[in-house]
């Protein structure tokens, strides 16, 4: 029960120093190295420090009971709709690992901290006076101001995935000459859907030539309009994205991981087809974009997979797309007769 009490107060500390930080956003940024380094820490400490000595006898289990209040602040959080699932999914393997690392420290400071004789289940860690909480709490929204978007660094990154396709060229190329075009997907679903990224439906074109306009329609109403910038025929086509967060519906994706906002932006996609020596198709489609953020080693783990995600699929669509093409139309006598008498 002690243990248990322990996580939920360390777990509505996490609760209110992110109201805070939210209602601080313009200068205490969530995606800051104090929102996501400093604030696991102070919450696996104060998870160790609250829990009875008794109750955490070993390195391992003072690194681990602190990613229970990391869960419990999840669960909160979402039921409050105060983040996205797709940002907890993103950060809950560093924040759960960061308030490990607080709760060892709680750990050890407390284990040096006891009386020799009173054995290694000595007194409990002394608990904390009414000033020292209240530092507690206003140390990580201090510290978040101070950095604001000082720490920010952004990066550009270019990812590409291939496709082979067992069709001319000239066939494959038409498939994105289309005006409409429904969204099909050989596959399994993609994990970027599953972890909520919304899923393509459908693009329209409104002409093949440089200037010419396409918008990519996904759930939820998101869309992204684009503009052909470069265009060689069956070689290349170069896309301009423009990502406007403005237009999207504010439940469409997490404000801290939104394409178009503050942390990360697509620039442009590139197609080029490859003719192979079997007539078979090789299209390869890279994409531009930015992150923007103080932890760039880590976004760009998660940018990198979630980005070959959403090509692989825009591929494999295409591909479905172009098999359709190519299969013959299946003879239909009743279709037949039917112009046979329209002719006449």
């Amino acid at each position: 029960m002690k243990t248990l009490i322990a996580i939920t107060l360390a777990a509505v500390y996490g609760l209110i120093t992110r109201l805070m930080f939210g209602f601080l956003d313009n200068s205490s940024q969530i995606m800051s190295v104090t929102f996501l380094f400093v604030v696991p820490l102070l919450i696996g400490f104060l998870t160790v420090l609250l829990i009875p000595t008794e109750k955490t006898t070993s390195g391992t289990a003072a690194f681990f009971k602190p990613w229970l209040t990391s869960l419990g602040l999840l669960f909160i959080t979402l039921l409050l709709k105060v983040e996205g699932i797709i940002c907890w999914v993103l950060l809950f393997p560093l924040f759960a690992t960061v308030a490990g690392i607080g709760g060892l420290i709680a750990y050890h400071y407390k284990k040096s901290s006891a009386d020799p004789a009173e054995g290694s289940d000595g007194p409990d860690w002394p608990k904390p006076n009414t000033l020292n909480v209240s530092l507690l709490f206003m140390l990580p929204v201090a510290l978040g101001s101070l950095e604001g978007e000082r720490a920010w660094t952004p990066e550009e990154i270019t990812i590409q995935e291939q496709l082979t396709i067992d069709a001319p060229v000239a066939a494959v190329w038409q498939v994105l000459a289309k005006k409409h075009a429904v969204s099909q997907q050989s596959r399994p679903p993609l994990s970027s859907s599953l972890l909520g990224f919304p899923r393509h439906i459908s693009t329209t074109l409104d002409t093949l030539a440089v200037g010419g306009k396409r918008i990519s329609y996904y759930e939820k109403g998101l869309h992204f309009q684009e503009k052909i910038v470069r265009l060689e025929k069956e070689r290349l086509l170069v896309f301009s994205v423009n990502t406007a967060p403005g237009q999207f519906p504010p439940t469409v994706m997490d404000e801290h991981v939104l394409i178009g906002g503050k942390h990360l932006d697509i620039l442009d996609d590139t197609y080029q087809f490859q003719t192979l020596a079997d007539g078979s198709t090789r299209v390869t489609l890279s994409s531009r974009f930015y992150i923007n953020t103080p932890f760039n080693w880590y976004a760009r783990i998660w940018a990198n997979y979630l980005m070959s995600d959403i090509l692989q699929g825009e591929l494999y669509s295409v591909r479905a797309r172009a098999m359709d093409a190519k299969r013959p139309v299946a003879f239909s006598p009743l279709h037949s007769a039917s112009k046979r008498t329209e002719t006449l």
